[in-house]
């Protein structure tokens, strides 16, 4: 999952695009990278038919109101600012060695900063569990970070996120 989120800002490019943003939910963050990063991500675009973008029909990317999806590529106004959220949740047609993750780069004034969680808890993500508050339901259209627990995958702080993305 992480290798192909690193896929995904790899084939960014600048091109400006169409769709029309909007709010759609709001994840509140505790820890202490939200010295640097702020206390909130304001979610303005999703991607639900993501499995061109992350190989699994089982995953939305979230997105900040600069950045959308365009043909399978990562499109932003800002590079600067912004963040993309691979959150999955997979069941068992998925064959999958974890039941959900998060991988989640957040660009705070051209400084980069990587997440990673899984349930359960993988070396792939710095061994640390999402919690049990954590789920993608992708008939409901609903995302839940319910003290969710992703790691920084450089400096090992722990980042709390809390907040419900409703996008039907």
């Amino acid at each position: 999952m992480i290798s192909i989120f690193l896929l995904i800002v790899g084939c960014s490019s600048n091109d400006d695009n169409s769709q029309n943003s909007m709010v759609i939910g709001t994840i509140e963050l505790s820890g202490s990278d939200t010295a640097i990063l702020g206390n909130s991500l304001t979610v303005a675009n999703i991607y639900d038919s993501a499995f061109s973008v992350t190989g699994t029909n089982s995953s939305v990317v979230l997105l900040d109101e600069n950045t959308t999806i365009e043909n399978g590529e990562l499109n932003s106004t800002d590079f600067s600012n912004g963040f993309v959220i691979v959150a999955a949740q997979f069941d068992a047609d998925d064959n999958a060695a974890v039941e959900k993750t998060i991988s989640m780069t957040i660009v705070k004034d051209g400084d980069s900063f990587s997440y990673v969680c899984s349930t359960p808890a993988i070396s792939a993500a710095d061994n640390t569990d999402c919690g049990l508050g954590y789920s993608v339901d992708k008939i409901a259209k609903l995302i839940v970070f319910n003290d969710t627990t992703v790691i920084n995958v450089d400096s090992g702080a722990i980042l709390i996120m809390n907040g419900t993305i409703d996008y039907n």
